[in-house]
């Protein structure tokens, strides 16, 4: 399981990273673009894509590795036996919280495929910046279970993985 786990996350990873290169380079190209004179306008749309897919899968790892909002101050200070259930309620609400924005993501997701919804300048189907969201809403609770059941000298081990 651990290992499926961690493929799914270097997917994740991966992703981001592609979708940040991948904008930095169409920002760049637009830019460039201008100071020639002739825009590319598909360059803003496919950043734009890229951007929405950094958003959600950036969320879903953020929860992974505990860096979302939380009341941390408040439960530093209580023993330890009392921070692991209260650890737990931050996936729990995650839980809640991102079932039901899968669920709409869902819905607009088909509604989208069903219509045949567009964008304007590369025509591709507007389902791909839905995509992201559904993901997102599924690993986001996934990262905070898993973020919640690692111990806390474990978590300065992972700390120092991802540096």
């Amino acid at each position: 399981m651990k290992r499926f786990d961690r493929a799914i996350w270097l997917v994740v990873d991966a992703a981001i990273f592609v979708a940040v290169v991948g904008m930095v380079l169409l920002i760049c190209t637009q830019v460039g673009t201008r100071f020639l004179g002739q825009s590319a306008p598909w360059t803003e749309e496919l950043s734009r894509f890229l951007f929405i897919w950094t958003t959600f899968l950036g969320m879903a790892t953020g929860f992974r590795y505990g860096t979302h909002p939380s009341l941390g101050l408040f439960a530093e200070g209580l023993p330890w036996s009392v921070q692991k259930y209260l650890r737990l309620l931050t996936p729990l609400a995650a839980l809640v919280f991102f079932s039901i924005v899968a669920w709409f993501g869902f819905k607009l997701f088909r509604q989208q495929l069903r219509f045949g919804e567009i964008s304007p300048i590369l025509q591709m189907g507007m389902w791909i910046t839905t995509l992201p969201l559904i993901i997102g809403a599924v690993l986001a609770p996934i990262g905070a279970i898993t973020y919640a059941l690692v111990e806390p000298g474990d978590m300065d081990q992972s700390a120092e993985v991802r540096r």
